[in-house]
């Protein structure tokens, strides 16, 4: 069940669930070390691309973290704008893997143009999606919502209050301490007032309010501090408000291709198709997200067949 805060937990590359059940008020916080730089580092992007590919992790993580059941969580994003897509994943018990498309001359002008809504200025016009898909079952789920406001975040968040009527903050930082990536994130959600909470309607209101305001005041830097252990964050934070911790989440750059599921696909196609995709007799598949290639022949794929 839950545990307090005394207990001594790891400090990178989880997520950590926790409650305030005195406001109303639960939440996840994530922290990412080596996860998150092995990842940035194997694709080397450009530094604006490689943040907001490291956000798109965050959120998956940090949304990813409430699936109950085996399966993978996908943020993903398409726009017209100089970063075509961002597409990160988590699936359980906890890997991340990540990829982007941008167009350089594109990036280029926009990163000559100045303004804080870095959103509609890299990724332009378009949507992020975030996608539940249950492993071996037919359980899937997808929610859209448009690319608007400065950071995902805040697309983020509106999702959440306009669709799922859930009063949702989330804090997002990505930098670069002593040479290697860090990424952390904190999300507060209000619990619906179903949850079984003995609040008043008073109580209820202001235990968000408090939660909210506290969220607003924590720093890039304490999200991305290696010394800081998320349950000394959140201690800081709420204390007041009686937070509990739950048992963390650990996470891991691990991608979930692999040669069974590309050669499963591949026998899906039809002859011609399959010619079509040979190359000196061999079909050539590349994982965008952790760069393995696959090499089969037509013979391979008959056989699996």
């Amino acid at each position: 069940m839950s545990e307090n805060l005394d207990k001594k937990i790891v400090t990178d590359d989880l997520i950590q669930p926790f409650q305030m059940a005195d406001a109303g008020v639960r939440g996840r916080m994530v922290r990412l070390g080596s996860s998150v730089d092995a990842i940035l580092n194997r694709h080397e992007y450009p530094e604006t691309v490689t943040r907001l590919l490291g956000e798109t992790l965050v959120l998956a993580a940090i949304l990813g973290g409430a699936l109950k059941f085996d399966g993978i969580f996908t943020v993903q994003t398409k726009g017209d704008g100089a970063i075509t897509m961002l597409a990160a994943d988590m699936s359980t018990p906890g890997n991340l893997r990540g990829y982007a498309a941008f167009d350089p001359a594109k990036l280029a002008e926009a990163e000559a143009r100045t303004g804080s809504e870095h959103v509609k200025n890299f990724l332009g016009e378009g949507f992020a999606a975030f996608t539940i898909d249950g492993r071996d079952t037919d359980q899937r789920y997808q929610g859209i919502v448009a690319l608007e406001g400065g950071s995902l975040a805040q697309c983020m968040e509106d999702y959440f209050a306009k669709s799922e009527q859930l009063k949702t903050k989330l804090k997002v930082a990505v930098e670069k301490r002593d040479g290697k990536w860090r990424a952390g994130g904190a999300m507060i959600q209000r619990l619906p007032p179903e949850s079984g909470t003995t609040l008043s309607d008073e109580e209820y209101e202001e235990g968000w309010r408090k939660a909210e305001a506290l969220i607003g005041t924590v720093k890039a830097e304490e999200l991305t501090d290696p010394r800081l252990r998320s349950s000394e964050l959140l201690y800081n934070l709420f204390h007041e408000e009686g937070v509990w911790l739950y048992d963390p989440q650990e996470l891991e750059d691990k991608c979930s291709c692999s040669g069974e599921r590309v050669l499963s696909t591949l026998v899906t196609f039809g002859g011609t198709d399959l010619e079509y995709m040979t190359d000196d007799g061999v079909i050539v598949t590349d994982c965008q997200f952790c760069g393995s290639q696959y090499r089969y022949t037509l013979a391979d794929v008959e056989a699996a067949k």
